[in-house]
């Protein structure tokens, strides 16, 4: 057990800035579809409700987590069909483009939402890498996330999340890794990414918030607390990254303990992991960001 000092060290048990982070929820949900046996007790990091909302829709019983009562009041309007708003995450990926755009002629909104028009993966991947994945992004992203970069900065502020080393050319790297499976024209995180709007008549999944259980808590006191069994699979997307080793071990361990055996943990991280397996799961999630998505089985 850690000791309230050392929890500190741990993302989601920190004191979380009581701020909107998430508008959209980043992470693909096609990817906890594939995992999760049918009508699975899973339990979720609260995030913008995308990812609760379809799990709840194809019949999972899911309970939603977070110590940001903001941000989990706005994933419980947001799957009951309430309207985008744009958080804090949102707000940096705006200043990026600005930047890009005010520097690169192939970056204007009308040019990107041309790119974004293509249904082919492979002539959106040779797209990217003649038109857009060029010597002004690179240069621009080396710098703004570089160790003393503005959105380096930004993002430890808000998210308590340190860039990983050399992040700038992994994510134009996963830009293009994704295009060549993941025609942009019906990929919404494309969509979000590159143009900051949303995929044209997207569907975003509605539930009744009655169907989800809601938790007010942080992450590990509520895992640690709960009966071994209490879950069928448990997903969370970037809790471990700039965490203290000790409280990611400690998690590990409590969310493994909290589900059934054989059970599903799942965890994404933007750090580029050596585990092939979970490399691999990372360049399908549609969302480009991953560099792991790590399936732990108990």
């Amino acid at each position: 057990m850690l000791t309230r000092g050392a929890r500190r060290k741990g993302r989601s048990s920190a004191n979380p800035r009581q701020r909107l982070l998430h508008g959209w929820d980043w992470a693909d949900p096609a990817i906890e579809l594939e995992e999760l046996s049918p009508t699975s007790r899973v339990l979720v990091s609260g995030g913008a409700g995308e990812m609760i909302a379809a799990l709840a829709e194809a019949g999972h019983r899911v309970t939603a987590i977070g110590s940001n009562r903001n941000q989990l009041e706005y994933a419980r309007r947001r799957i009951a069909g309430g309207a985008f708003e744009p958080g804090a995450a949102e707000r940096l990926f705006d200043l990026g483009r600005g930047m890009i755009r005010a520097a690169s002629p192939a970056w204007s909104r009308r040019r990107v939402r041309q790119f974004l028009q293509e249904g082919d993966p492979l002539r959106a991947a040779q797209a990217w890498k003649d038109r857009l994945d060029n010597r002004t992004l690179a240069s621009i992203l080396k710098t703004m996330l570089g160790p003393a970069g503005s959105l380096s900065a930004l993002i430890l502020r808000d998210f308590s999340t340190p860039i990983p080393p050399h992040f700038d050319e992994a994510i134009r790297g996963r830009i293009g890794r994704a295009l060549r499976k993941h025609a942009p024209r019906e990929n919404p995180y494309a969509w979000r990414l590159l143009l900051g709007e949303e995929l044209p008549g997207l569907r975003v999944p509605h539930v009744d918030p009655a169907r989800v259980a809601w938790v007010d808590a942080p992450l590990l006191e509520h895992l640690e607390r709960a009966e071994p069994g209490s879950y069928d699979a448990v997903t969370l997307s970037n809790v471990i990254d700039g965490a203290d080793e000790r409280w990611v071990r400690d998690l590990r361990k409590a969310a493994v303990r909290a589900v059934t055996p054989g059970g599903p943990v799942i965890a994404r991280s933007f750090a580029t992991t050596m585990d092939d397996d979970a490399a691999k799961r990372a360049r399908r999630d549609r969302a480009m960001l991953w560099g792991s998505i790590v399936v732990q089985r108990s």
